[in-house]
C-alpha cells in the first residue's frame, strides 16, 4: 500500500494534556507527529469521531510545552489520530528537525 501522508512522521514518546469539546482536560502520549497531524495513545478518547482537541505536548529536551489545536479523524483501541488546524509553527519545527524531519 503505498504512503498517502502529505507529511513525514517522526516516532516520539512525550507527554501529552488535551481537552476535548467536553471541556475536560485528558492525558496520553504522542506516539508519532508530522507537519500535519499527530497519533495520541490515550484510554480516553473523546466520545465523538470529528472532535475538536486543544493539546499541550511536554518537549522535555527543548523545556518547552508545544501547544496545538485540531479535528479528531480517526479513533482506534488504543487512541487517537488528530489533523492539526492551528499549532505553534515554531516549536513543531524545532521539534521535528530534531528527529531528524525534513521541514
Amino acid at each position: 500500500m503505498e504512503e498517502q501522508r502529505l507529511h513525514k512522521r517522526a516516532r516520539v514518546d512525550m507527554k501529552v494534556a488535551f481537552r476535548d469539546d467536553g471541556f475536560a482536560y485528558k492525558m496520553g502520549r504522542v506516539n508519532n507527529i508530522s507537519k500535519g497531524g499527530m497519533f495520541i495513545s490515550t484510554d480516553n478518547p473523546p466520545q465523538e469521531l470529528e472532535s475538536y482537541i486543544i493539546a499541550s505536548l511536554d518537549a522535555e529536551e527543548f523545556g518547552k510545552i508545544i501547544w496545538a489545536q485540531g479535528r479528531v479523524i480517526r479513533k482506534t483501541d488504543s487512541g487517537i489520530a488528530v489533523s492539526f488546524t492551528r499549532a505553534d509553527e515554531k516549536g513543531l519545527n524545532i521539534l521535528l528537525s530534531f528527529q531528524g524531519v525534513p521541514l
